[in-house]
């Protein structure tokens, strides 16, 4: 089959959204398929052997990356099934002559939230409506509070175009139950759960290099963007009521970088603080990590950098949110706790028990498998074959 996967989010610079695509093109160019990988991020036209195909766009985002889309698809002929990975590019594939054989993947919840965390104030958000909008203005909206209602209008015409052009698309996808939920209970169409792939192989081969910056014998990390979703202001209080003494290791961006820093002075964590990391050097370190720390706030859809540390063999800390349990079986493949003191705990069996430590460890590698090419590249095929 030709399959042209869209998403304006790709390497070598991006998020889970983009390397969960990158796994899916080399899994289905490995079981011989013809791949098209239309973005309109920056970089090669051949990262990895792929077909990359990178579009120029110009103008407000909203409109113009979903436009640079719908351009490039209605070039393509009736043989090709297109598969988009993310809100702008479904938008735009989703507005094409093609629409019968268009799969979208919801990765987050970009059709439930406007600001796709479904965070409001640093907390869950309750609900949402024309009232509770304006509880999501802070942080995100630079005028007044008076004013941002004005913005309004335009948030829920937004949500109500994508709503609407998911409901004509061939078929949906959800990469968990947690996100496959909420879209049920948008009033959408009902999708297939196939989750994201993850090559252990792969990952082994990249990840048996020493980082480029060396790493203690002995260390915690996080790994993601420093947002208040991931629940990086709970870092530090985890990991010092963990009171194990081992160093944290932060490989990330974001807004909130600035107070990590501070809260771990202040609550006395030994810090190394790497910022952005590319993601061979990213892989190389989770490889060597003494346990992966994921404080997460949000409803986690599925998280790439939780299949990684499975495949890698990596024990995990979490916090059960959204589909984190889809990926974690408890006690077997990583330690799931409910609140950020529980974390500080489960942090604290895993460096003082090797024992635990290697079961866990065992468990995740095997737990991995449910999310190989083998496993889940025959799932996608049997969605491709009823749209064409």
């Amino acid at each position: 089959m030709k399959i042209v996967l869209a998403n304006e989010i790709y390497p070598p610079r991006a998020g889970g959204a983009g390397w969960s695509t990158r796994a899916l093109a080399l899994a289905l160019k490995e079981a011989g398929h013809e791949i098209v990988v239309v973005t309109t991020s920056a970089g090669p036209p051949d990262l990895d052997g792929l077909d990359v195909r990178r579009l120029a766009w110009s103008g407000r985002k909203r409109f113009a990356v979903p436009r640079a889309f719908a351009a490039f698809i209605e070039t393509l002929g009736d043989d090709a099934v297109i598969h988009a990975q993310h809100p702008l590019a479904a938008l735009g594939a989703l507005h094409t002559r093609h629409i019968k054989r268009v799969a979208v993947t919801i990765r987050d919840h970009w059709p439930i939230c406007f600001w796709s965390t479904r965070i409001s104030r640093g907390e869950i958000c309750p609900r949402c409506g024309l009232v509770p909008m304006t509880r999501c203005m802070r942080g995100h909206v630079a005028v007044p509070a008076p004013l941002s209602w004005a913005v309004i209008p335009y948030m829920r015409w937004d949500l109500h175009e994508k709503r609407n052009a998911l409901r004509h698309a061939g078929a949906l996808i959800a990469v968990s139950e947690a996100v496959a939920a909420e879209v049920r209970n948008a009033g959408l169409p009902a999708p297939r759960v196939i989750p994201n792939i993850v090559d252990a192989r792969e990952l082994a081969r990249v990840a048996d290099a020493a980082p480029l910056a060396p790493v203690p014998e002995r260390f915690l990390l996080f790994i993601g963007k420093l947002e208040a979703n991931k629940g990086v202001q709970f870092l530090a209080p985890a990991v010092a009521a963990a009171a194990t003494g081992l160093t944290l290791v932060v490989l990330g961006e974001g807004s909130l970088a600035r107070s990590i820093k501070h809260d771990a002075r202040a609550a006395d964590v030994p810090l190394i603080f790497r910022g952005w990391a590319h993601r061979e050097e990213a892989l190389r370190v989770l490889a060597r990590a003494t346990t992966l720390v994921f404080p997460s706030l949000w409803p986690e859809p599925l998280s790439r950098v939780l299949l990684e540390a499975l495949a890698l063999g990596v024990p995990v800390a979490a916090v059960d949110t959204g589909g984190t349990h889809e990926i974690l079986v408890p006690e077997e493949s990583g330690l799931l706790v409910s609140s950020i003191p529980e974390l500080g705990s489960a942090i604290e069996r895993l460096v003082r028990d090797e024992a635990l430590r290697r079961k866990i460890a065992a468990g995740a590698r095997l737990r991995s498998q449910a999310f190989s090419p083998e496993r889940l590249v025959p799932r996608y095929e049997a969605v491709y074959r009823e749209l064409l």
